[in-house]
C-alpha cells in the first residue's frame, strides 16, 4: 500500500512540474530594425521592446569600444529567434541568442574583407537576407546558409 502511496504522489508532483509549451511561436521580425547608437553605446528597440549596450560588440569588431559614436545598427530577427546584426564598414554579421539579461554570440560570420558599404537584412523564411550592392547571402542561426561560416 505504500508503494501504492508514494508512486501517486510521484505521478501528482511530476505533472504539476511539468512545463508549460506554448508552440508554435513565431518570433521573427518582418523588417529590419536600423537603429542609432546613442553616446552612451546603447541601442533601444521601442516597437520590439528591446534595448542592449553595443560596446562589447564595437570592441570585437573595429578594436575600438569608442567607434559606435555615430553608428546606426541593422537588427533583424529571425523565426527562430536569433538576432542578426551589422553595419556600415562591420566585416562580419554577428549572430545573438537571448540568455538571462543579456544576448549572447552564437556565430561570428565573416562576409566582407573590405567591410560592408551599405548593408541591410530581408526576412526571407526561413533564412535572413543580407544585402549590399550586388553581394547577397542568405544567414541561418548556423552560418552562412549552403557556405562555410
Amino acid at each position: 500500500m505504500r508503494i501504492f502511496v508514494v508512486l501517486a504522489l510521484l505521478v501528482i508532483i511530476s505533472a504539476a512540474c511539468s512545463s508549460l509549451k506554448l508552440s508554435p511561436a513565431e518570433f521573427g521580425w518582418p523588417i529590419e530594425s536600423v537603429q542609432k547608437v546613442d553616446k552612451e553605446g546603447f541601442v533601444k528597440e521601442d516597437r520590439y521592446s528591446f534595448s542592449f549596450n553595443s560596446k562589447a560588440l564595437f570592441l570585437e569588431e573595429m578594436q575600438d569600444s569608442m567607434a559606435y559614436q555615430g553608428k546606426d545598427l541593422r537588427i533583424i530577427r529571425n523565426q527562430h529567434g536569433y538576432y542578426f546584426i551589422t553595419s556600415k564598414s562591420f566585416k562580419n554579421v554577428y549572430i545573438f541568442e537571448q540568455a538571462e539579461a543579456s544576448l549572447e554570440l552564437k556565430e561570428k560570420v565573416f562576409v566582407s574583407e573590405n567591410g560592408l558599404n551599405n548593408p541591410f537584412f530581408n526576412q526571407r523564411n526561413p533564412y535572413i537576407e543580407l544585402v549590399d550592392g550586388d553581394f547577397k547571402i542568405f544567414l541561418t542561426g548556423e552560418g552562412i546558409y549552403g557556405g562555410a561560416k
